[in-house]
């Protein structure tokens, strides 16, 4: 990689020299505009079903058998070429001998069972590019099961379900989910308690900023032909000849490895639910970065633990931004509904108002108080905005004296 990129983009501290990923990001930065992380994340989320579809899991010390299947869904702008992204990956990886078990997009929740009992047990991968879109429709009947079945699969635990064609049973099913989104939309999509939830939680939600070094009109990003395929396939080929294994163990370093980043990531102001799911996400990328190390044996050392919680700590910035863009679009919520307000009681319109009409959303008078007060400097930073635009225009300020 150039060392001009490895300065320009966040995601170099997860991204092994001469590895397959620098390899990757390097192609697409030399030669796309897009967001590294897109490419990045796939690349990643193909490696972790690879190994997968290869039976490779993590012992732990009680026996517990943890599979490196994710769910990751990338948020970036409308045109960011985010299925670009994903289709070029995945044409790399066939070119280089190997395609993912892939399940088509379930119209339903019980397309999706369907999908899965076909699949006869084998771990499967979903590339759901409108992630928004499909969210909304687990509001709907038809898809309103879709969340439980895929916590459900997240876990492993078996799945049962009476379909037109009888009684279908999944046992210990494996799902990997790779989603791309438009990040515009998504708190339009995914409300305040869906955030909060335990599929939520297990989701890693990646935001995929555009790289403002790389301007997409130049003129070497017109056509977008100059990726070269064959060299991201060349690498995964070398790749394949590391040995998976069906079972690997963590080293005495390697765990000291994941009880100082626990600590550490404790300190990041983000609830322990949000942080445990995160931490379990650090022993299924200890794995992938063992791979992609070329290591050939069966023991993930502190280095692997290392570069999985350099992953793992952009996952809580992530989050962290998440969460404090969720509050401010409940907020913006709030207020939009406190100005319907204003309209309906006119100047009448009191603290003791919202209170009733919003209750659900504002437990107390403090907080009512609070939100008509931001009320009332957003109206008074209108007028203050609107008098000095009819000022710039010629008319008078009524802060000006008009007398001569």
């Amino acid at each position: 990689m150039f060392a001009q990129e490895r300065e320009l983009w966040r995601g170099v501290v997860a991204t092994p020299p001469a590895s397959i990923l620098e390899v990757v990001v390097s192609e697409f930065m030399r030669h796309t505009p897009v967001a590294a992380e897109l490419p990045f994340f796939a690349t990643v989320s193909l490696v972790a079903q690879l190994l997968c579809e290869k039976g490779a899991s993590l012992v732990m010390a009680d026996g517990q058998k943890i599979l490196p299947d994710l769910f990751t869904v990338m948020l970036a702008a409308s045109g960011e070429m985010k299925s670009f992204s994903v289709s070029k990956i995945l044409k790399a990886f066939e070119l280089g001998g190997w395609k993912p078990n892939s399940i088509r997009d379930a119209g339903s929740t019980a397309g999706l069972i369907a999908e899965l009992s076909d699949n006869e047990g084998r771990p499967a991968f979903w590339w759901l590019e409108e992630f928004g879109e499909f969210w909304s429709l687990t509001k709907t009947e038809v898809h309103q099961g879709t969340p439980r079945v895929l916590l459900m699969a997240y876990d492993h635990a078996t799945l049962s379900k009476r379909l037109k064609s009888g009684v279908v049973e999944i046992k210990s099913p494996c799902l990997s989910l790779l989603g791309t989104t438009v990040i515009g939309n998504i708190h339009r999509q995914l409300s305040k308690e869906d955030w909060a939830s335990g599929l939520c939680q297990r989701i890693a939600f990646v935001f995929c900023p555009p790289d403002q070094s790389r301007n997409c009109f130049e003129r070497k990003f017109a056509i977008l032909d100059g990726l070269d395929l064959e060299k991201i396939a060349t690498a995964f080929r070398a790749a394949l000849a590391t040995p998976i294994h069906s079972e690997y163990r963590l080293s005495p370093d390697a765990r000291n490895g994941i009880c100082d980043a626990w600590v550490l990531m404790g300190k990041q102001g983000i609830t322990a639910d949000f942080v445990r799911r995160v931490e379990f996400r650090i022993f299924k990328y200890a794995l992938v970065y063992h791979w992609l190390l070329g290591k050939a044996n069966n023991e993930i050392d502190r280095e692997d633990v290392n570069w999985a919680v350099r992953l793992a700590m952009l996952h809580l910035s992530d989050l962290r931004q998440i969460m404090d863009s969720v509050e401010y679009a409940e907020l913006q919520d709030l207020l939009r509904r406190a100005e319907n307000l204003r309209v309906k009681f006119g100047q009448d319109l009191q603290p003791r108002h919202l209170l009733m009409y919003l209750h659900r959303q504002l437990k107390t008078m403090q907080a009512a108080e609070a939100l008509f007060s931001l009320l009332q400097d957003k109206e008074q930073s209108a007028a203050t905005t609107a008098d000095g635009i009819r000022f710039l225009g010629g008319g008078n300020s009524p802060n000006t004296n008009k007398s001569d």
